[in-house]
């Protein structure tokens, strides 16, 4: 530090040289050349909010590590389950289109009875003791429980696409998460050397304000420009934080995750192509081929209400063996068939049916809706690609002038030359560029790999 005050002194000096020999005098003799300007020493600066931020509670170290997490996440078992789901339910509707059978057995004991004579016999009635077993078999031959096993093995089909989209979304959520949080973690780093630049500006403006080369406008805009530091510092270690939550909840953790730092970004990008394949034709992606499977689902719902108004038809067999009997043989076989005619239920089934042709015209709509923004999807991101690769050309340019121009005005300040306004705003100008470059950095690989995971088919 004493060094540097030492330097900032003689610059100083030189500066209030030059200045008051901005008119020299006739007779005085040529000014000597001037010496190529150096950057002034770093200054020695320390302050508790210089230090790096908590590290992460655990960290996923591969694309494949996240892939195994997003297997066992909440939201992933439960498109599993409903695909369990839609098989149970075609079992149930294919249930009510094949024979139930079913058995019962019972004992009586009857306490009142009366003995009738009849010829050399006794009747005992009713008997006082009675086992009896019965097995019944019926079949409802129902036009809409027919119709509803196809509609059941849709279900199904809607079901393993939805868990296919899932999987998409799942690998799209997870990229954008771990590239978000490695962003965070440099935007986290580049505020802390912004802060620390600003300290040192502070320095500058209170070494030239001591040696009565500056004013206390200057010490007050480099203390706002410290403050503004600081404020930048707090905003980018919450992002942080919120990074690693977010992490966390894409890959089904509680706990908040962290990116390695040493992320080989082509090589998670070379991971994501093998894990999930891209497919340009929007119509055969998982979740507009689902949605035209509930507009069949929905036209079958309409038929499905018109055939409650169809008759159908039970038959019913039913066979009886007793221990004893009143009047009668103790084994018995009956066969039924019952023809119904639904005549009139209070207007349910025309209720029913204008309900199922309204959401069918909402199926219709929702997949309308839905190609319009698969196709806008797909189209953005493939232009996401050189939209960013261009605007993160130009952030670099912007960098490289910010640093050259925050570079050459704290020389100029050092040697008197210019003002603190000039030396706060090349450094505020300096770290917006910084944070824009790493920004930029990972949206183009967050681009690159959302250009494949748009429409594309993943297998984990």
């Amino acid at each position: 530090m004493r060094r540097s005050l030492t330097w900032i002194a003689a610059a100083l000096c030189a500066s209030a040289t030059l200045v008051h020999a901005d008119t020299p005098p006739a007779h005085a003799p040529p000014p000597p050349a001037t010496p190529p300007q150096t950057s002034p020493p770093p200054v020695d600066v320390a302050d508790p909010m210089l230090a790096p931020p908590e590290a992460a509670t655990a960290v996923v170290h591969s694309w494949d590590e996240a892939l195994s997490m997003i297997r066992r996440s909440p939201d992933f078992l439960a498109s599993v389950a409903a695909v369990e789901r839609a098989i149970a339910e075609r079992r149930i509707a294919l249930a009510g289109v094949i024979p139930q059978i079913s058995a019962q057995g019972s004992f009586v004991h009857n306490f009142n009875t009366v003995a009738i004579p009849f010829g050399s016999t006794t009747l005992v009635e009713p008997p006082p003791t009675i086992w009896q077993a019965t097995a019944t078999a019926s079949w409802s031959l129902t036009p809409r429980a027919i119709y509803g096993v196809h509609t059941a093995d849709l279900g199904i089909d809607i079901a393993n696409l939805s868990l296919a989209d899932r999987r998409r979304v799942a690998a799209a959520t997870a990229v954008s998460a771990l590239l978000s949080t490695l962003a965070a973690e440099r935007v986290a780093e580049l505020a802390r050397v912004g802060l620390k630049a600003a300290l040192e500006r502070l320095t500058l403006t209170q070494t030239r304000l001591q040696y009565a080369r500056g004013t206390e406008l200057d010490v007050d805009r480099a203390q706002q420009d410290v403050a503004a530091a600081r404020a930048s510092l707090i905003r980018g270690d919450e992002q942080l934080r919120q990074s690693r939550e977010n992490l966390g909840q894409a890959l089904g953790s509680p706990t908040p995750l962290a990116a390695p730092a040493d992320l080989d970004l082509e090589g998670f990008e070379s991971s994501v192509a093998q894990t999930c394949h891209l497919d340009t034709d929007v119509e055969t992606r998982a979740d507009v081929v689902a949605a035209k499977d509930r507009v069949a689902v929905a036209d079958r719902q309409v038929e499905d209400a018109k055939l409650a108004y169809a008759p159908y038809l039970s038959l019913v067999a039913q066979a009886a063996d007793a221990s004893a009997t009143t009047l009668g043989p103790t084994d018995t076989f009956t066969l039924a068939a019952t023809l119904t005619v639904p005549l009139y239920t209070g207007g349910a089934r025309g209720a029913t049916l204008r309900d199922a042709r309204a959401v069918a015209d909402q199926a219709r709509d929702e997949l309308a809706s839905l190609r319009i923004a698969a196709s806008i999807e797909l189209s953005r991101a493939g232009r996401a690609v050189s939209v960013d690769t261009s605007a993160r050309d130009v952030a670099k340019q912007q960098r490289e002038l910010a640093a050259r121009v925050d570079q050459r005005t704290r020389e100029g300040y050092a040697a008197g030359l210019g003002t603190s306004l000039d030396l706060v705003t090349s450094a505020q100008a300096l770290r917006q560029a910084d944070i824009d470059l790493v920004i930029l950095d990972y949206q183009v690989a967050e681009a690159r790999a959302g250009a494949v995971l748009a429409n594309a088919e993943c297998n984990f």
